[in-house]
């Protein structure tokens, strides 16, 4: 439960907060190129902190245990199988919503609390889907805000 928290308050400060701020102070390129450093640096200490504390504070160990272990009963199969066929669907929306937890979600093997070249990989695709989606959504979500308000003012 703590790690859920730390993680969804970070996410607000920086993708409900800070981003929107930002952008209507800087404007889309600059707001956005902005907001994408200060989410790298917040992506790269919340990997750094996951990997130093070593423990399962988002279930994804759990979740990995169970997809790469052989399963004896039908109903864990056909979970595991529902699982792995939605990893890239998995993989693109949780990116837009944290590339951290789909870095985290995306790694191979239990317990491993290291980054291989392959989550770096999956790290920069998912930087990528996150940082254009939100300075995507804030940047129709200002335009149409200034629209709204130029009507009513």
């Amino acid at each position: 439960m703590a790690g859920w928290t730390a993680l969804t308050v970070t996410s607000i400060a920086i993708d409900d907060v800070l981003w929107p701020a930002v952008m209507l102070w800087q404007g889309p390129i600059a707001g956005g190129i902005t907001m994408s450093c200060v989410a790298l640096l917040g992506n790269l200490i919340l990997i750094w902190a996951y990997d130093k504390i070593k423990k399962d504070v988002l279930a994804f160990e759990a979740l990995r245990e169970l997809t790469e272990q052989e399963q004896t009963g039908f109903g864990k199969r056909l979970l595991v199988k529902f699982i792995k066929a939605g990893r890239v669907p998995a993989f693109i929306s949780i990116s837009f919503y944290d590339p951290f937890l789909s870095v985290i979600y995306m790694r191979k093997g239990v317990g491993k609390y290291t980054m291989e070249s392959r989550d770096w990989g999956y790290f920069g695709l998912a930087m990528i889907i996150a940082c254009v989606g939100w300075t995507f959504w804030w940047q129709i979500v200002i335009t149409v805000g200034k629209a709204v308000w130029s009507i009513w003012a």
